[in-house]
C-alpha cells in the first residue's frame, strides 16, 4: 500500500513485487525476468503491466523513470 494525500493506492502482489524491486539499480528487463519466474505471466503481459504501472507511478512522483 502507498499512502498519497487523497488516500491509498493498494497494490496487488505482482505491483508490490515489482515496485521492491526497484532500486536504482536493476532495469525493467532485470525485474520483469524476477517477475517471470516467480509468478505465472508471459514475458510478454508482464512487460506491459509493468510498463504501464511504473508509468502510472511516475506520473504520481513515486518512482523516475
Amino acid at each position: 500500500m502507498l499512502l498519497v494525500p487523497e488516500g491509498a493506492l493498494v497494490l496487488n502482489g505482482v505491483a508490490a513485487v515489482a515496485l521492491d524491486l526497484v532500486d536504482g539499480t536493476r532495469s525493467l528487463d532485470q525485474i520483469v525476468e524476477t517477475i517471470t519466474s516467480d509468478f505465472d505471466v508471459p514475458a510478454e503481459r508482464a512487460r506491459a503491466d509493468l510498463q504501464a504501472l511504473f508509468e502510472r507511478l511516475a506520473e504520481r512522483g513515486f518512482v523516475k523513470c
